[in-house]
């Protein structure tokens, strides 16, 4: 009941928790970032990784553990339109807000204890 309760008000306080950005030495800027699903399926943990100007990107390379089971074990493009990962939004700009992938990878493994790993590169165009 305890751990329900906490998971419960950490996704209600806290769905999108980002921490201090920090610049990388090719002038890349990270910021990493936490999310718990608001219906405590899934709890995420990543970093956004964003260059701007000329050869500028938008990557978000992230960690979910979950009880979502409707990908396989195995990897999946997140930009081919047959893919059960097509579609993969952002994470990091959340639920308000679908920043769809234009190009990376989901990654799902099962576990022993009944969650899943997801680990998620992912590509995106400016939001």
């Amino acid at each position: 009941m305890k751990a329900g309760l906490v998971g419960l008000v950490v996704a209600m306080i806290a769905a999108l928790a980002l921490a201090a950005s920090v610049s990388a030495s090719d002038g890349a800027t990270v910021t990493h970032f936490t999310l718990a699903y608001p219906d405590g399926s899934a709890q995420c943990s990543g970093n956004r990784i964003q260059r701007d100007g000329r050869n500028g990107f938008i990557k978000d390379a992230e960690t979910c553990i979950t009880t979502i089971t409707f990908f396989a074990p195995g990897t999946y493009s997140l930009s081919d339109p047959s893919s059960p990962a097509y579609g993969w939004c952002s994470d990091f700009d959340g639920f308000a807000t679908c920043n769809l992938a234009t190009s990376g990878t989901l990654t799902a493994t099962y576990n022993k204890n009944g969650t899943v790993t997801w680990d998620i590169v992912a590509y995106f165009a400016a939001p």
